[in-house]
C-alpha cells in the first residue's frame, strides 16, 4: 500500500431507490433507507477513496463500523456521502464519515478498514478471488 495522507477526503452522491429501504430489507413498512444501505455506501466510497493507493491485489475490509443514524433518509432524494481519512495506522485506515440528504444529517461517525492481500485474505477461507459465494442461503 502507497501512503495515505490525512485528510484524504472521498464523496459519493447519487440515488437511492424502494429496494433499499428498511422494508424492502427486511423491516416491514419502514419505508425510508435502510441502515445497511448506508453503510454499503460508506464502504464503496472508502474503497474507492482508497483505490489510487492500492497496490495490485489489495482491497480493504471493514473492521469497526461506529455510526449514529440523526434522521430518516428518503428512497428517490439526493445523497451525498462523504469520508475523510483521519488516521492510518500500518495498513488500518480510519475514516470519519457523514452522509447527508438536502443539507440534513442522516448519519455520522467512523468506519475503520484494513488494507489486505486480497488473494492471500481470501485463501484463509478456501476462496479465490474467481470463485462465487459459497453462502448457501443466498441467492445465485
Amino acid at each position: 500500500m502507497k501512503p495515505v495522507p490525512l485528510g484524504t477526503l472521498g464523496t459519493w452522491q447519487g440515488i437511492l431507490g424502494p429496494e433499499q429501504t428498511a422494508a424492502a430489507l427486511g423491516n416491514p413498512g419502514v419505508k425510508v433507507i435502510g441502515s445497511p444501505a448506508l453503510l454499503t455506501l460508506i464502504e464503496r466510497c472508502s474503497h474507492t477513496t482508497l483505490q489510487p493507493f492500492y497496490e495490485p491485489e489489495e482491497a480493504a475490509v471493514g473492521i469497526r463500523f461506529a455510526l449514529e443514524h440523526r434522521s430518516a433518509a428518503v428512497a428517490g432524494d439526493p445523497l451525498q456521502v462523504r469520508v475523510e481519512v483521519v488516521a492510518v495506522e500500518g495498513r488500518r485506515i480510519r475514516f470519519q464519515v457523514e452522509i447527508t440528504q438536502q443539507e440534513r444529517l442522516v448519519m455520522q461517525g467512523s468506519y475503520t478498514c484494513l488494507v489486505v492481500d486480497l488473494p492471500r485474505f481470501l485463501a484463509r477461507y478456501g476462496l479465490t478471488a474467481e470463485d462465487p459465494s459459497r453462502c448457501s442461503s443466498c441467492s445465485r
